[in-house]
């Protein structure tokens, strides 16, 4: 038996749903009532604005992506290239929601653009995934398992350009069956650069 969602649920749905097919500035709070059928003061008890709203779609796409990474074990003996080899493949429910997620995510990028306060939550995944793989991979320099040479921000960097750019082909073809293994065989082929003696 299906749980029955919550009026606030209610208007994340529909609001994902609408901001997907038609983007963000074409659609109203009007709009996202009247999809979710929930009345307007319900929305206002939510939500301040659509632009709250927006920003809590967008933070809770990003925490199920960060969830996603925190859930891998990691030990300083890891050899940290087949982690990073492996680690797409616990992505399955950041690949699922990417084509519903991605491009409103690229719409809020745009809005934070002109926009200080989004600016600061759109940058704060990125910015938290740089660390991520920073800590990662100066783990494997200090056991071998990555090269010493390069720095760790410049390799960081490079795994998370890598990683949005998977994410955002997964985005526009779809009809790719396993994104997650494609994902993996292209790191695979990265790290063969970057790997160590171990």
């Amino acid at each position: 038996m299906q749980s029955k969602l919550s009026s606030r649920d209610k208007l994340l749905d529909s609001a994902a749903k609408l901001f997907l097919e038609k983007g963000y500035d074409a659609i109203s709070v009007n709009d996202i009532c009247k999809h979710a059928g929930v009345s307007k003061g319900s929305f206002y008890h939510y939500f301040e604005t659509k632009q709250v709203l927006f920003m809590t779609l967008m933070e809770n796409w990003s925490n199920t992506v960060m969830q996603s990474i925190l859930s891998q074990p990691l030990s300083a003996n890891s050899d940290l290239k087949e982690v990073l080899v492996e680690m797409p493949y616990h992505f399955d429910t950041v690949f699922s929601a990417v084509p519903k997620g991605f491009p409103i995510l690229v719409d809020f990028w745009r809005q934070a653009m002109g926009d200080p306060e989004i600016w600061k939550l759109a940058v704060e995944p990125y910015r938290y995934f740089t660390g991520f793989f920073m800590r990662i991979i100066e783990t494997g320099q200090l056991n071998g398992s990555i090269r010493k040479d390069v720095g760790s921000e410049v390799l960081a960097r490079l795994l998370v350009a890598v990683a949005m750019g998977y994410l955002l082909e997964s985005a526009y073809d779809q009809a790719k069956a396993d994104w997650s293994a494609i994902t993996s065989e292209g790191l695979k082929l990265l790290l063969e650069g970057i790997g160590g003696s171990k």
